[in-house]
């Protein structure tokens, strides 16, 4: 599975994108594995802040937080909050 970052998510997490050899099964899992890995712990990625795709498709559309993840999916995170 992928991961790739917009925005401040690529400062946070250190990269455009990342590989992930044992994937999580659930987007909640994948937000709970980089969460672990950012750079800065006073920042927390959560649905609330930020839109997921999985392959082109908003979570919201599919299960929300227990959108099931595959080996071959591309998950997209883009922050809500932006600077203007």
């Amino acid at each position: 599975m992928k991961a790739i970052f917009v925005g401040h998510l690529k400062k946070l997490l250190g990269k455009k994108e990342i590989s992930i050899q044992d994937h999580p099964t659930t987007i909640s899992e994948l937000l709970n594995y980089l969460n672990t890995l950012k750079v800065d712990n006073d920042v927390t990625i959560k649905r609330e802040n930020t839109l997921l795709f999985v392959n082109g498709v908003e979570v919201s559309a599919l299960d929300g937080l227990r959108t099931k993840l595959n080996e071959q999916d591309i998950v997209t995170l883009v922050p809500v909050t932006h600077g203007g």
